[in-house]
């Protein structure tokens, strides 16, 4: 009997061919999408499960005065914790400090390092390729490699047991080497070294106190214990071992399941805008196949009808139906994976650079197969199931007479319905396109309050071998480049404004500690406000040449902070630091300019003289025309190959750096408008069929008006009226819609546009042109057939 229904589908589907091949390419584009969106949404759902005591791992977080909330605590925490606590079983710093250089023979590299404990692998569920975890890290001299490390240090060679050096000074032994590391982890390193090794650096043991909040402290509980009991014992801890300053903190358990949702609040948002487009992607598709199906099974109403007569069962008839039905899914689910596999997949990762990448095993995602397997049989069933149960539903008596030549009113009610609901799917689509790419031009093309017109920024920070020889040859080049007539102005310094770290303290007026405020702080420069040309609202930058600078630790503020503190003037202000008696002498207030993307406020920033300029990790240099920048280049470069350095120099204009900061953000758009050209391809190509076929069922009439004199233009417009009256409905749907989610999508932005009105206009002319091109090819077709060939249908 299968090979009958098999014989049977395999001749309507290809008598149909024309719509079986618009039904093959709608469903293998949009299965193709959906396998990259589940399998994004997989990715991020299952983010950091994989390790076995997730049920029991948590992470401190410290809530400040002000209300705002870290996942960081002070670095003497996890010892006090498990000293104090017996419920907690162990646990783990994991803390970025520096990046050593490692080298073996004649080769060196540097990569991503994390500070740990030897209790990291008893914490944390991370692999290792060679060695043994529960002894990895318990001497101060050992390190643990990436796979990728110690291939480029060793080659194919074992390298636990082989002694690197590290900074041309200390010898390790490698203990480890590191199996691949879950793309889907919110832990990211390459090198792994003892956490215990940071109190021997000075700078480090300085902040290491019980008020600066910069550590990552990760503990696993015991079997058993109460987390909110334990949470409720922290107050204590507080009082008793952190500094008077630190007092008003409130410590608290994160687990650590939702810690990728708490260190990037948009996660989530993204998980549910990919599940949501996948959910309306599948909708137009099944919407597609099931008008299709339907339209095309109206002929077969006579076939169905004899078989009825003849005695064949409900069952029997959907059965024929859904083994058409399931032939073209399974053909589309082939062509769909290839297209996912070898283009979707590669391309996303490519747009990810090197963030979380998307590969498909078996073994591992099987949740992804298992959920497009499901979607694609239930398309199949409701796309077979729909047409065969509406003729089996006409008259058997008029059927079998063939007197059922169109759709009655009520099944093209709901044809159009559905054609409708395609439509405005699609049209919410372009709008959310159309929003996304204006909002990105409108980020690229904001005044940031700075000038970057011929900006080149070299970054000088090249690991010298000798620290004091840079110093010294360092500012002979700044000297020689005070005397470049190329050069307008010039700054070495520890940011540029493209993004500034996340580094904060409490600063109040001198003498009215109750006006704290909480501000990101940073290391000035001279010739900082020159070279990016931020105006200044009142007062000066740092100067050499003012020996008060130093004096009186001078800072800059800017326009924000001026406003937090709410003076109307600050220059003599004075300031103190939280947690530090040293009192600080504000010398200039900048306007606010964008040291992050638009997609963040405007804060509070201060940044202290950094003293006598020398090379930083930037050099900033506004040059009189861009064409002179090759120039410098070579000068540069052949100047900075004198020093002794692990790094060349390299450099990058500033608007390429500002184009970074909108990287992600426009990879999103890529995806979007990609997902949104298939949604309204798969809608006018499904629109495109249904005309062929009215136009194939009204061949006769056709001819007929056109012997009685009609025009190609009137029979054209007699065809495509209804469908293009079908899509400007769904226009007036859309709109409203996706105004109200292109709103909410822009409020994710902290300066953004808005929805305008020529948004909808344009997603609109868009869609009609494009539903015009689909239906007006086959209705101008029709239109021009001889009616002689006409008339002698049926």
């Amino acid at each position: 009997m299968l090979t009958n229904y098999i014989k049977i589908a395999l001749r309507n589907l290809w008598q149909n061919r024309l719509l079986s091949g618009i039904n093959v390419l709608g469903l293998s584009v949009g299965l193709a999408c959906v396998v990259v969106l589940v399998l994004f949404a997989q990715k991020c759902l299952t983010w950091d499960q994989f390790h076995t005591k997730l049920d029991r791992l948590y992470y401190i977080q410290t809530t400040n005065a002000d209300g705002q909330t870290y996942n960081q605590t002070v670095y003497p925490m996890l010892d006090q914790l498990l000293r104090d606590y017996p419920e907690i079983e162990t646990g783990t710093h994991i803390q970025g400090w520096n990046q050593p250089w490692i080298q073996y023979g004649d080769k060196s590299v540097q990569h991503r390092t994390a500070y740990v404990d030897s209790t990291f692998f008893d914490v944390f569920t991370f692999a290792l390729k060679s060695g043994n975890p529960a002894t990895a890290l318990h001497s101060k001299q050992s390190i643990v490699l990436s796979e990728n490390v110690a291939q480029n240090l060793f080659g194919d060679v074992e390298p636990v047991g082989k002694t690197v050096i590290l900074d041309d000074k200390t010898p390790y032994t490698v203990t480890g080497v590191l199996d691949k590391i879950p793309s889907n982890s919110s832990q990211q390193f390459e090198v792994l070294l003892p956490a215990a090794n940071l109190m021997d650096n000075p700078d480090f043991r300085a902040g290491a106190d019980w008020y600066n909040t910069f550590a990552s402290v990760f503990i696993i509980l015991k079997t058993g214990t109460d987390k909110a009991r334990l949470e409720a014992k922290l107050p204590q801890l507080v009082k008793r071992h952190f500094s008077a300053d630190a007092q008003n903190q409130r410590l608290a358990l994160g687990a650590y399941k939702d810690f990728i949702h708490v260190e990037n609040p948009s996660f989530s948002g993204l998980i549910n805008g990919a599940l949501i487009i996948a959910a309306f992607l599948l909708l137009i598709i099944g919407i597609n196949m099931v008008n299709l199906n339907t339209a095309s099974a109206l002929p077969r109403a006579k076939e169905v009808a004899v078989r009825q007569v003849v005695g064949a069962t409900r069952q029997l008839v959907l059965n024929q139906f859904w083994v058409e039905s399931g032939l073209v899914v399974l053909i589309s689910l082939v062509l769909s994976w290839l297209f996912a596999n070898y283009y979707l997949i590669p391309g996303f990762n490519q747009m990810r650079d090197g963030r979380m990448q998307l590969d498909i095993t078996l073994a591992d995602d099987y949740p992804t197969i298992l959920t497009v397997l499901g979607v694609a049989l239930a398309v199949a069933l409701v796309a077979g199931t729909y047409p065969a149960l509406y003729l089996m539903g006409l008259n058997v008596t008029d059927s079998v007479k063939g007197k059922i030549s169109a759709s009655p009113q009520k099944g093209r009610l709901r044809q159009n319905g559905l054609i409708v609901l395609q439509f405005t799917l699609a049209i919410i689509f372009m709008l959310g396109t159309i929003g996304m790419r204006e909002q990105i031009q409108y980020m690229k093309q904001a005044d940031l309050g700075y000038d970057t017109a011929n900006l080149i920024v070299f970054k000088t920070d090249l690991a010298y071998r000798n620290e004091a020889a840079a110093l010294s040859q360092g500012r002979l080049i700044l000297d020689k480049l005070s005397q470049n007539p190329n050069v307008v102005s010039f700054t070495s310094s520890e940011v540029t404004p493209v993004g500034y770290r996340n580094d904060f303290n409490s600063y109040y007026p001198e003498g009215e500690e109750v006006r704290k405020v909480h501000i990101r702080h940073v290391s000035g420069a001279v010739g900082y406000t020159e070279t990016y040309r931020i105006p200044l609202i009142e007062g000066r930058n740092f100067s050499d040449a003012t020996p008060a600078d130093s004096a009186t630790n001078a800072v800059v503020i800017n326009e924000s902070a001026m406003r937090a503190f709410g003076w109307k003037t600050a220059v003599g202000k004075r300031l103190r630091q939280q947690n530090n008696t040293q009192v600080y002498t504000v010398i200039g207030v900048t306007k606010d300019y964008h040291y992050l993307s638009l997609k963040d406020k405007v804060e509070p920033l201060v940044q202290w003289y950094p003293g006598r300029q020398n090379l930083s990790r930037f050099l900033t240099v506004r040059l009189t025309d861009q064409a002179k920048a090759p120039a410098l280049i070579r000068e540069l470069e052949t100047a900075f190959k004198k020093i002794p350095a692990r790094r060349s120099l390299s450099y990058v204009y500033i608007s390429d750096e500002l184009a970074k900061n909108y990287q992600a953000i426009d990879n999103i758009w890529r995806m979007i408008g990609f997902v949104t050209l298939v949604a309204i391809l798969i809608a006018c190509a499904g629109i495109f069929g249904l005309i062929s076929l009215v136009a194939k069922r009204r061949t006769k009439e056709i001819g007929v008006r056109k012997v009685l004199g009609a025009s190609i233009l009137s029979i054209t417009t007699l065809l495509s009226s209804d469908f293009l009256k079908l899509v400007a409905l769904a226009i007036l749907i859309a709109s409203p819609i996706g105004w109200w989610l292109g709103g909410k999508m822009l409020n994710y932005f902290a300066y953004h546009t808005a929805i305008q009105w020529w948004y909808i206009a344009l997603a609109g002319l868009l869609a009609v042109t494009i539903a015009l091109m689909s239906v007006v090819f086959q209705a101008v077709k029709a239109a021009m057939a001889n009616p002689v060939k006409s008339l002698r249908t049926e």
